[in-house]
Order: structure tokens, then sequence, then C-alpha cells
């Protein structure tokens, strides 16, 4: 595969910085973190996922043993995004919702909390949990955590493969290749095994970004062939782990907004994140472990 040379070194380099500013926060440094003229201005998300906020929720406060009710609750978490609406459920139901909480009387503490002027929803990528039709959204959410809890659950617990639990998850509508992927990668950071290393689909910025290092060669293929260099370069690690295909393609996502703002620069202020104290130590599935001869 042909790489641009001057777009792989600057990927690179803005992966490394980007975990470098996590790194710095971690031991409690007061900014600035970088030097890095976007870096300072715009957010990215951390390099690894497991970092991001919104997955740190599901592993601190949504796992439970019983893998149907953490799938259910993966399903629905990344059709609504926001931690804030599921501490509101839990205040009200006196826990997180469950597979059997999955009906029209969560429909209804949805739509009050709504009603309050509450948002239910990130707006962090747009979900059509019922294409075409006019529904209510909260309705359409909880039926499509039903459908696929009802209709596919058991087909997808029995999978053998990553990409077989994937065209499971694409069976319901509204769960879209990007979707999948994420509530596949959340589920999977319950589990006692580590099944990153399987399969990818990139999502749309994870392909604008290979394109940006590899015009016209498949978006995968690059994350494979990036998750190898970051495997033997170890200059990115959590725990001693490398990066995983997951996160190589949310560095992808990342980096297409790195080079969209070095190209038509918008960004003045510098960006100040939510919570700029020391930040607190991560939540890591017990698969992030040292490999042999590290």
């Amino acid at each position: 595969m042909t790489y641009d040379p001057d777009m792989l070194e600057l990927y690179k380099g803005f992966v490394r910085e980007r975990h470098r500013v996590w790194s710095l926060r971690l031991l409690g440094e007061p900014p600035p973190w970088t030097q890095d003229p976007v870096i300072s201005k715009l957010k990215f998300t951390n390099m690894f996922r497991i970092l991001d906020p919104g997955t740190q929720f599901v592993m601190k406060e949504l796992n439970t043993p019983n893998y149907r009710d953490y799938m259910a609750r993966c399903v629905l978490y990344r059709v609504t995004n926001r931690p804030k609406t599921w501490r509101y459920l839990r205040t009200e139901m006196g826990d997180y919702p469950m597979a059997v909480d999955m009906n029209d009387d969560l429909v209804d503490l949805l739509k009050g909390y709504r009603d309050r002027g509450e948002q239910v929803f990130s707006g962090a990528y747009i979900i059509l949990p019922e294409p075409g039709t006019k529904h209510d959204k909260i309705e359409g959410v909880v039926r499509l955590v039903n459908r696929f809890m009802e209709d596919h659950w058991q087909d997808f617990h029995l999978a053998e493969t990553q990409e077989d639990r994937f065209k499971i998850l694409r069976r319901t509508p509204g769960i879209g290749p990007f979707l999948a992927m994420q509530i596949l990668t959340d589920y999977g950071y319950g589990l006692s095994e580590d099944r990153e290393g399987q399969f990818i689909v990139a999502g749309p910025g994870a392909k604008r970004g290979t394109k940006h290092l590899a015009p016209g060669e498949r978006p995968e293929q690059v994350i494979y062939e990036m998750c190898d260099f970051w495997a033997h370069d170890r200059t990115v690690t959590l725990n001693h782990r490398s990066l995983s295909l997951m996160d190589v393609q949310n560095t992808f996502c990342e980096f297409s907004k790195y080079v969209r703002e070095l190209e038509k620069p918008r960004k003045v202020a510098e960006y100040q994140p939510a919570n700029p104290g020391p930040q607190p130590t991560p939540t890591i599935p017990n698969w992030f472990h040292p490999q042999q001869g590290d």
C-alpha cells in the first residue's frame, strides 16, 4: 500500500501528541499540555476509545454479570449516548434499566424527562431508530432495543466471530454500521476476552481520515496496517497495550478533524476542557494486561 509520506508522519505525530496530552492530564500536570496549535484549540477524543467519558460510564456504571441485561443497556446507551439521562432513570427506577424494563413504562419516564425541558439524546451523532417514519423518537428507540433483544439476542450471544455479531446487530432496522460497531465495542469491554483485534468497519470520519493517508485504498485495510504499525512502534500504549483496531479507527476519525482545521482554520480561542483538573484513573477491561516480553 502506498501512503502519502507527509500525511503519514502528520498522522503519527497527531496520535502521539494527543495521547501525551491525556497522559499529562492524568499526572495532574497544569496546562498548557501541548504546543500543537490545533490540538490546543479543538476538542479531540482520546486515542484509546476506552478512555472516552461515555465508555467509562458504561464500564463503571452499566456493566453487569448478566450478559443479556448488559447488552440491552449497551444498545439503549448508544442510542441515547447521554449519561445524565441514565442517571435520571436510575433515580426514578432505583437502578439502571435492564432488558425486562425496555417497555412502555420506560417510554413514559423518558417522555416525562423530555417534557421537563431536559435533553434525552446526545447530539454526538444522528440516530434514526425507525427510518422513514414520523414516530416519536423515544418510542422508536425503546422499540429498537426490544426488537433486537427479542429477535436477535440469542443469535448474537451464540455467534462465534465479531463479523457475525456485527451482521446480527445490523438485522435490526435503525442499527446502522457505525452504531453497530459502537455497541459491539461497548459490549466487548464487559467480557473476559479481547475481541478488538478481530474485526472493524470504518465509520464516516475514519474513512475521511484514511483517505488523507492512502487515497483510493480500502479504509479498513489502512486501519489494519496502522494497527500493526502501532503494535510494533510501542510509543502509544495504555497499560502496556497498543492501539486496537477500534482505537485506530477512532484515531483516523479525529485525524480527519485535525487536517480539516489545518487546511481551513476556524478556531481561535484555546479549548477549555469540561473537567480541567486532575483526571481520574480510568476503569479498563480485565483483558488490558501487559503482553509477554513487555
